[in-house]
């Protein structure tokens, strides 16, 4: 019997490994049933040593502080099995103390803990029950993870965005600011008026600036690295 993993996982999981995503699964499913579906979807690869990558939570927690924080770091995604509802909470929590952003995705009662704790919850809008709901921060609508992938490109596009457009209005206003300033120290007229200062904001600088704002994605937006993994 088994419960096959959707077949675009795997290549949303590759996806995020290039974005410099760490995926981490954390499942109540014995050792040996999590490190056979980490596998096929990609979140382990044949070359992951077992020993550093895949640990059952009692396992885990039974190693010194050091040792924890050592696998916890590391840039290798990691599998944790025999996972209690206590355990969850207790790994999003030391994540975000490593000054991880964690996102956390789960359906049932036993994840609301953690879906509350971590930075961004996710819950599964179809199969998720509805206290996972009530503790996360977004309901999946199609309980796809590769919806989750989506979305963050799409965020990452509108941020490189954001920033493109405050960029150009910060350079160009910087102009007209150090005009009135000089002119205002100077004690000379002033270079523009209020109806010329209000002419160029809406005519040379709004409607650029807006175009900016609507950029398509770049093509290697998902293969930028973030500074702080999760």
């Amino acid at each position: 019997m088994i419960d096959p993993p959707r077949p675009e996982v795997k290549n949303a999981i590759s996806t995020c490994y290039d974005a410099g995503i760490r995926v981490i699964m954390i499942t109540g499913d014995n050792k040996d049933t999590a490190e056979a579906i980490g596998t096929d979807i990609g979140i382990l690869s044949t070359k992951n040593d077992l020993k550093t990558s895949s640990f059952t939570t009692s396992q885990f927690f039974s190693m010194s502080e050091e040792e924890q924080i050592k696998v916890l770091k590391s840039n290798s995604n990691i599998i944790f099995s025999r996972s209690e509802p206590k355990h969850k909470m207790q790994l999003v929590k030391k994540l975000k103390e490593l000054d991880q952003i964690v996102a956390m995705t789960g359906d049932g009662v036993n994840d609301a803990p953690a879906l509350a704790e971590s930075h961004i919850g996710v819950a599964m809008g179809i199969a998720g029950t509805d206290v996972a709901k009530e503790a996360s921060h977004i309901i999946l609508a199609d309980d796809n993870f590769a919806t989750i992938v989506k979305a963050v490109e799409e965020g990452r596009s509108i941020y490189m965005n954001m920033k493109a457009f405050i960029r150009y209005l910060i350079s160009s206003n910087i102009g007209e600011v150090v005009a009135i300033f000089i002119t205002s120290a100077c004690g000379i007229p002033e270079a523009f008026t209020s109806i010329q200062l209000l002419w160029v904001n809406l005519v040379t600088d709004g409607p650029p600036a807006t175009a900016l704002g609507f950029n398509p994605p770049e093509k290697n937006i998902m293969k930028k690295t973030t500074k702080s993994k999760g």
